[in-house]
């Protein structure tokens, strides 16, 4: 088993933005950047009143990281890459918002972990 160092943990906990449409929805976002050089982003919703195979589309600032298709009312993005580029930079500060059919139901700060 490797054991990589984490240079920079980013995070967010994603929190309803009062929708009445949505059932107490809640995420969270990982943005981590490794001593290797490896890249990871991780998103994770859950709790939302929708179909199954419903887009979500995460953003940063207004500008799409990642789209999540839901399961069971939830859902996961999950990527790594050592490939300088490949995983959106986000930084300290930004808005998280996730949203479903042009429907913010979601909405968070990244601050470093």
């Amino acid at each position: 088993m490797t054991v990589r160092t984490v240079k920079l943990e980013l995070e967010a906990r994603l929190v309803a933005t009062g929708s009445g449409l949505f059932s107490r929805p809640s995420g969270k976002v990982e943005r981590k950047t490794y001593g290797d050089g490896t890249e990871r982003l991780e998103v994770s919703i859950r709790n939302l009143k929708v179909p199954d195979g419903t887009d979500a589309v995460v953003m940063a600032d207004g500008i799409e990281i990642a789209r999540i298709v839901t399961r069971g009312g939830s859902g996961r993005f999950d990527e790594s890459s050592r490939d300088a580029g490949a995983i959106p930079g986000l930084a300290s500060g930004q808005t998280i918002e996730v949203s479903i059919g042009g429907e913010t139901v979601l909405r968070g700060e990244l601050y470093v972990d």
